[in-house]
């Protein structure tokens, strides 16, 4: 597309240089009447902006995510580790991985976790990154049936995409 007509073409700065456009030098040419553009499309250079606009959306998230923890001082380090139990990856590691292109894949056979926890508390908050939900349970206390309520997590879509930059790996939803 050429320049002139790219909805994308950066804005001019102070010094008079245009910033880096989502083209790159390779994919930059010269058009038989001299104006100069890229190779790309309008709906690639769409693409590229949605994907632009979702990296810097969940590194946002990812440094909030971390700054708030160094506050509260927890472990994020624990606390991925319990996300990566609940899918089945720790800690003996994913079991059922695979590799395509160069990029590593992981298809969870579970995604529960029971049992109080405040790491997962705070992810199924405001973050939306765990569901929670609370299931009877029976106990025995003094020789009595007692009814207890006990707290269960899942990871949302959201969650598993936000373990998965984590650790690198992408992560599929679920089996049925």
């Amino acid at each position: 597309m050429k320049c002139e007509k790219c909805p994308y073409l950066p804005s001019r700065s102070e010094a008079g240089d245009y910033p880096d456009c989502y083209a790159s030098e390779e994919d930059q040419r010269e058009f038989k009447d001299g104006s100069y553009g890229c190779r790309f499309t309008l709906k690639q250079l769409q693409r590229m902006d949605e994907q632009y606009s979702d990296y810097l959306g969940d590194m946002g998230d990812d440094m909030g995510v971390d700054m708030d923890f160094e506050a509260r001082k927890w472990n994020i380090e624990y606390a991925i580790s319990v996300m990566k139990h609940m899918i089945g990856m720790y800690p003996e590691g994913p079991r059922r991985a695979y590799k395509r292109h160069g990029k590593m894949f992981y298809r969870p056979y579970r995604n529960y976790f029971a049992g109080q926890n405040k790491y997962l508390d705070y992810f199924s908050g405001p973050l939306g990154l765990c569901q929670k939900w609370e299931n009877d349970r029976f106990a025995f206390e003094h020789n009595a049936m007692v009814v207890k309520k006990m707290p269960y997590y899942a990871l949302t879509r959201r969650g598993l995409d936000f373990l998965g930059r984590h650790i690198h790996v992408t992560i599929r939803d679920e089996e049925n």
